[in-house]
């Protein structure tokens, strides 16, 4: 029986254009307010004297880039998917957007300058420190958000033996007194960032203020408890949040990690619902990895820093993984493969994918289908184009996503584009046997325009070698057919076209095969698997890759099943096998039976 999905304190994907817009001037004036404040609290931060004596530094941990670093001593700076040649100081480089800006002032650079830890690495840092403290540091700029600011004083604190090493006495006064500044400016800030990672990462660097400034030793209890009931409030029973980004979430995980680590080495205890959140989100995030370890890509997620998910998993130090899936994410996982399936209602605003029932698939440590990506760092064209649902892996009608976008109009000024008018009901229910798993999904994304329910089911082999799917339309109710037949009045043979879509991942190669019957999917050791399917017409066409790890969009293909309704019903069937076995995996079976093959087998 299908389970209708609605997630507690989820926000409901849909309003009205008036409602929106009221929603935007409204946001507007709170975001000038906010703003006001920010800069008000900035400016008056620094008369607060001298932070005392620096008590604790964390624990040492590599997290920058030598190769970055060499690329900033020869001018070359990566923010925020942008670069930009500049011969000296940063801070007198014009921003090409708010996002680099922002990278900018977080001082992720410095990471960098610290992983090569070489002379001139550390002059650049302290050159460029001192110099934004200079330009900055009284409140100016656009670096005095509670959510920079956090970054900026963690990042500091993280180095600060980095930075005063060789330093003269004034130029280390003038930078611890620029960090007391900026721990003034967070205990009164850091509940006016956004809800999620934003406010964990201010309250992160207050906490890390806290720790280090003698000064600010007696603000620790109360940052400490408002971290827990942040944690609380934030962090659902499933250890999801609202924003159903698996990559925010993992950058929850690390921050709540770190802090634990940060509180044990200077002999403090944390709340206790802070590492009840973590007890929560390590299963959940375990539930949303492919099988090379990156993350699923949805609502404005990336496959996650290389490295950073399985060292926040790592020194978390639990066990455990959510198996059926978590934040409105199914899960299917058998032999070598997994899918994961986005099965809740999109989260509503200006970072919602209308990625409603789309999958993501790896076959042992090969990511095979996904979304196109999250395309925020190409610029604002590739970063609508990736929310719309025809850049997931799912059913598309007429090339019209199961949400809606307004793009235009103060909402999309003040808010970006929004999304909005998604689906309202997404019902999912699962079985298990003992030939596989079966998970059946459906949602109501595309009854308002044609009258129609997507319904899609999916069964994993125990094997884990034969995906099979059925994605159907149909329209059942009297209203539902009363608004189908309003579609196709004009044609009703025609009825209404549909294209089910895979986008394949670049490493995969693809071609049509068995008299344009199938696609043999194959990598280079020979390994391949075969996707079929009924009922519809099966193309191979050209589309994009987008990955944080290349400057531009990666060329790759999609498999496109095209059908059609009529007679309020259309549907297409696909299945995924496997019809060769790698070479390298066959090597691995030989030895493995060879190795039981000794005496006494």
């Amino acid at each position: 029986m299908l389970r209708r999905r609605r997630a507690p304190g989820r926000r409901k994907a849909g309003m009205t254009r008036t409602g929106l817009t009221l929603r935007a001037a409204l946001a507007a004036l709170r975001l000038g307010w906010q703003g006001l404040r920010n800069r008000l609290a900035a400016r008056t931060a620094r008369f607060g004297g001298s932070p005392g004596a620096c008590l604790w530094q964390p624990e040492a941990r590599p997290l920058g880039s030598f190769q970055r670093a060499q690329e900033l001593a020869a001018g070359l700076f990566r923010c925020a998917g942008r670069e930009v040649r500049h011969a000296g100081s940063p801070w007198d480089i014009a921003p090409p957007d708010p996002d680099f800006a922002a990278a900018l002032h977080a001082f992720g650079w410095l990471d960098d300058l610290a992983a090569d830890g070489g002379q001139a690495a550390r002059r650049l840092a302290q050159d460029w420190t001192l110099d934004w403290i200079a330009r900055h540091g009284g409140g100016g700029g656009p670096g005095w958000t509670p959510e920079l600011a956090g970054w900026r004083v963690m990042r500091w604190i993280g180095h600060l033996d980095f930075l005063t090493i060789g330093l003269a006495p004034d130029a280390s006064r003038r930078l611890l007194r620029a960090l007391g500044a900026q721990a003034r400016f967070l205990a009164g800030r850091w509940h006016a960032a956004p809800p999620g990672l934003p406010r964990f990462v201010a309250l992160a660097g207050l906490i890390h203020a806290c720790l280090a400034l003698e000064r600010h030793a007696r603000g620790l209890a109360g940052a400490v408890h408002d971290l827990g009931r942040e944690c609380e409030r934030r962090i659902g029973p499933d250890g999801g949040i609202a924003s159903r980004n698996p990559e925010e979430l993992a950058g929850i995980l690390s921050l709540l990690v770190g802090l634990i680590r940060a509180l044990e080495e200077a002999g403090k205890l944390p709340d206790p619902r802070h590492p009840a959140a973590l007890r929560r989100i390590v299963p959940a995030l375990r539930a949303l990895r492919l099988g090379d370890g990156s993350l699923v890509r949805f609502h404005g997620g990336s496959e996650g820093a290389e490295g950073l998910v399985d060292q926040a998993l790592a020194d978390s130090k639990l066990r455990g993984i959510a198996r059926g899936g978590a934040m409105g994410f199914q899960r299917l996982a058998s032999g070598p493969a997994i899918l994961v399936m986005d099965a809740e209602r999109p989260p509503a605003g200006p970072d919602g994918h209308a990625s409603t029932l789309g999958i993501e698939v790896s076959l042992g440590r090969r990511p095979l289908f996904g979304s196109i990506g999250p395309g925020r760092d190409f610029g604002p064209d590739w970063a609508q184009a990736s929310r719309v649902s025809e850049a997931h892996s799912t059913l598309v009608i007429e090339r019209l996503s199961s949400s809606r976008f307004v793009t235009t109009g103060l909402a999309a000024r003040v808010l970006g584009p929004v999304l909005v008018d998604g689906p309202r009901n997404v019902a999912t229910a699962r079985t298990d046997d003992l030939n596989g798993a079966w998970i059946i999904a459906a949602h109501d994304g595309y009854v308002r325009d044609y009258g129609l329910v997507h319904e899609r089911r999916l069964h994993l082999a125990t094997s884990g070698l034969d995906l099979r799917g059925e994605d159907t339309l149909s329209a059942r109710s009297p209203a539902e057919r009363r608004s189908f037949d309003r579609m196709v009045a004009a044609a009703p043979r025609l009825g209404v076209a549909f294209s089910v879509v895979f986008h394949l991942h670049p490493d995969v190669e693809a071609r049509m095969a068995l008299a344009d019957s199938a696609v043999a999917l194959s990598w280079p050791d020979g390994e391949t698997w075969l996707f079929r399917q009924s009922g519809g017409t099966l193309e191979l066409q050209g589309s994009a890759w987008l990955d944080r790890r290349h400057p531009r969009p990666r060329a790759t293909k999609r498999i496109v099943v095209t059908g059609r309704v009529v007679d309020y019903a259309g549907r297409v069937t696909w299945a995924l096998r496997r019809a060769t076995e790698g070479r390298r995996r066959s090597a691995a079976a030989g030895e493995e039976a060879a190795a039981g093959a000794g005496p006494g087998a």
